[in-house]
């Protein structure tokens, strides 16, 4: 009977204690100090940073250890913001595209008027050739 009583206790102790030490950490257990081969490793449990902590004369100095996984997700953000900014210009760029005009009003009639005189020449070019080959055609 003593021993079903005191698993009970045992039991009953386990289940009070253990949402206690799921909670978040108070100010006071912010950090947590892990040996590591006569050195510590000092874990902010807040954040996830984890610091190698020395002895240098009498203090002890703690230096941030790089976390590639944030740095990581660092990059991906820049990246991210990168691909955005070029997404917006190449879309400013085809709306400005279509709005303005290649020449403008000038330029298109000049345009217009190469064009025209392109076409005379060739034409009477064209016409040139037709008389020179009537010619050869042409008895004598």
């Amino acid at each position: 009977m003593r021993a079903i009583l005191a698993a009970l206790l045992a039991f009953g102790t386990i289940l009070v204690l253990s949402p206690a030490s799921a909670q978040s950490p108070t100010p006071d257990e912010g950090y947590s100090l892990q040996p590591a081969t006569g050195n510590y490793l000092k874990i902010d449990r807040r954040t996830g940073d984890v610091s190698l902590c020395t002895p240098r004369g009498d203090a002890w100095s703690c230096q941030l250890i790089a976390d590639d996984r944030r740095a990581y997700e660092d990059r991906i953000v820049e990246l991210e913001a990168e691909n955005e900014r070029l997404a917006k210009q190449l879309a400013a760029l085809k709306a400005e595209e279509h709005a303005a005009p290649l020449l403008g009003g000038d330029d298109e009639r000049r345009l217009q008027e190469f064009f025209d005189l392109g076409d005379r020449m060739f034409r009477h070019f064209f016409d040139l050739v037709e008389r020179l080959r009537e010619r050869e055609r042409a008895p004598i």
